[in-house]
């Protein structure tokens, strides 16, 4: 199918240059002949006139008339000439071989030949006579028109007849010509062809083919080369140099690839790494409300250098820190890990102080720092009871504390980056924040955000976000901020790490105090289910388990007794409970319409005796006194009310 196509675009293409070079010979060549014909039976024409009238005049001027006809009968045998007449001085024609008679359309050519001058010449011109066509007349004069004209008529259709002969001629030779380059176009053609629909057929193979490089060429194609030592040979051995060159390039760009798919992996496992290190979860301390923190770490690769941390070195004080390392991607990841778990290390003590901290981190920094990198890095220490906070600063950008809607950067205290010199010159400094207050930290990968212009994020957008900003926690100023940065950067690539710790000051720690009543059935059974709201009011406050035992206790003692010995009736009793936290105290009220009874007044048992000896009752009034630290009790109408107070012991 692909040589029939091959040879069908070859046959019309010989077709088209047959067509045209054969109309452009027969035009070219009919032309010449006709002019070359033309030529020639005008001369045949002039020769035949100048012959009759040089050979009648002296016939005309005899007037043997006859004699005259027999010899212009003899020309008309000869080939191309149409007629042959004879004037005489006056114009009448005297002999002719029109038949059956002479045309009108030669009269006017006799008056012509007439005015003419009598110069001897031959005049040739042109006839249609109709119905027997075109001709070239020719007259001669005789005796220099004294003695009449000759007239010679020479058929043009004989011409054209000799030029259409002449051309079908030619035209069977070009056929014959055409036929032979058909087969040799054919063979040419297969020639040709059938190296090309081999390699069109290899090539369409390639969409299927992996490449692999153990998959050799085919024999056939890797032998056209040798066998066409022309521009076919050359196509196909660029189409094995593609092919190999295929090969080795996949083969390169698997090994590529799998190496890229492994980095890339071991990147991810490295950014789930790097932000396993620092904190993630908010509120991080959810039974401490004197301050609110929250932060958030965006690197501008897989993996970066910012990092920040916080813990609690005791119950009120509060260390928290912020850091920068320099450069960028995996080295600058390794010395965050590195500069991380040193400052927990440092910091983790309880004469921590944030000068210190940075102190000895720069020690240990610098004394194997042989990459000559260096970390900036803010620290600080929050007195949770007051607000104090001492800090210190290692080269970094320093933090704002927003008050009351004002945005005012911290003094420096002075002190270079960590791990660049053996002594940081490090100094501390101390602010104190009142309730509400914030102190907001951040990296450099803020206020140096870029958008698409390269214009900076700069610290004025970022004091206006902290000034125009609503939040209600920390965590809404954070997302503010990041927000703002994002907006502002308006997709261009991010090109640094950004990095935010926002720390607010609530207050200190008021006393917390919470009550709760129930209403109990004078029924034994109503003492579980004061067990469960002991239990769950317990939990609520995370009180001590040691004393949720001894609170138990006591009330199941009173409730019992109440329940068993307080009414005379079988009438369906209320006895209130009311449980009080005030930290670190808990008090408890038992309230009934029983009769009266002061359980301070009942004697002590006697604990000396044996137990065979001692009276019945008077035990669980006695252990609820050891319970409790303080019991009191009044009568108050018709209902006793006891008040039992307690704390939790140490152990």
């Amino acid at each position: 199918m692909k040589t029939s196509r091959l040879f069908a675009k070859t046959l019309m293409l010989i077709v088209i240059l047959f067509g045209v070079i054969s109309t452009a010979t027969s035009i070219l060549s009919g032309w010449t002949l006709y002019q070359s014909l033309t030529s020639e039976y005008r001369s045949k024409g002039i020769a035949i006139a100048q012959g009759i009238a040089n050979s009648s005049a002296e016939i005309l001027l005899n007037r043997d008339l006859a004699t005259v006809q027999s010899s212009i009968d003899e020309f008309t045998e000869i080939g191309g000439v149409g007629y042959v007449f004879v004037t005489d001085s006056q114009g009448e024609i005297v002999s002719h071989t029109f038949v059956p008679a002479v045309p009108n359309e030669v009269f006017p050519i006799i008056k012509q030949s007439r005015a003419s001058p009598s110069s001897g010449d031959v005049v040739a011109t042109t006839l249609e006579i109709r119905g027997s066509g075109k001709f070239i007349h020719i007259y001669a004069p005789i005796l220099a028109g004294a003695a009449g004209f000759v007239h010679v008529g020479m058929d043009r259709a004989f011409i054209q007849a000799a030029i259409w002969s002449t051309v079908a001629r030619q035209q069977a030779l070009l056929f014959a010509i055409f036929l032979v380059s058909i087969v040799g176009a054919y063979f040419l053609v297969n020639r040709i062809s059938l190296p090309l629909n081999r390699l069109t057929d290899y090539t369409h193979s390639f969409a299927s083919q992996d490449f692999d490089p153990d998959v050799g060429i085919p024999a056939g194609i890797e032998a056209l080369p040798q066998q066409s030592n022309d521009e076919i040979g050359q196509l196909a051995e660029s189409f094995i140099n593609m092919k190999r060159r295929l090969q080795r390039y996949l083969s390169d760009l698997r090994e590529t690839t799998a190496a890229k798919e492994r980095i890339e992996s071991e990147l991810k496992i490295a950014h789930d790494i790097q932000m396993s290190m620092v904190p993630k979860t908010f509120p991080p301390f959810p039974d401490r409300p004197e301050f609110d923190i929250y932060a958030t770490l965006v690197p501008a690769r897989e993996v970066g250098g910012d990092f920040y941390d916080f813990f609690l070195i005791d119950d009120q004080r509060l260390c928290f820190a912020i850091g920068d390392v320099s450069g960028k991607g995996i080295p600058a990841s390794l010395f965050m890990a590195l500069t991380k778990t040193m400052f927990r290390a440092s910091g983790d003590r309880r004469d921590a102080t944030a000068d210190g901290i940075l102190f000895t981190l720069n020690g240990d920094i610098y004394r194997d720092n042989d990459s000559c990198m260096f970390v900036t890095m803010f620290c600080g220490i929050l007195d949770i009871r007051t607000g104090r906070v001492d800090f210190s600063n290692a080269g970094h950008n320093l933090p704002y504390v927003v008050s009351k809607g004002v945005v005012t950067a911290l003094a420096n205290p002075g002190g270079m980056a960590l791990g660049v010199a053996s002594s940081a010159n490090l100094r501390a400094g101390h602010i104190v924040l009142g309730a509400g207050d914030r102190l907001v930290l951040f990296t450099d990968g803020v206020t140096d955000a870029m958008d698409e212009s390269e214009a900076f994020f700069s610290q004025d957008r970022l004091e206006t976000t902290l000034h125009r900003g609503n939040s209600q926690s920390s965590r809404d100023v954070v997302e503010e901020v990041v927000s703002e940065v994002g907006r502002f950067c308006a997709g261009a690539p991010q090109a640094d790490d950004i990095t935010l710790v926002v720390l607010g000051y609530m207050g200190p720690k008021e006393a917390q105090q919470s009550t709760v009543s129930v209403q109990l059935r004078n029924d034994l059974s109503e003492v579980q289910r004061l067990s469960q709201i002991v239990t769950d009011f317990a939990a609520q406050h995370g009180l001590a388990a040691e004393l949720v035992f001894r609170v138990n206790l006591a009330l199941e003692e009173i409730v019992t007794n109440v329940i068993s010995y307080g009414y005379d009736d079988r009438s369906e009793h209320v006895i209130s409970v009311r449980l009080s936290w005030q930290d670190p105290r808990i008090e408890l009220e038992v309230e009934d319409d029983g009769r009266p009874f002061n359980p301070l007044e009942a004697p002590e048992p006697e604990v000396e005796k044996p137990l065979v000896e001692r009276p019945v009752g008077g035990w669980g009034i006695h252990l609820t006194r050891k319970m409790m630290d303080h019991l009191e009790y009044r009568r108050e109408g018709d209902k006793n009310c006891l008040v039992l107070r307690t704390q939790a012991r140490e152990s």
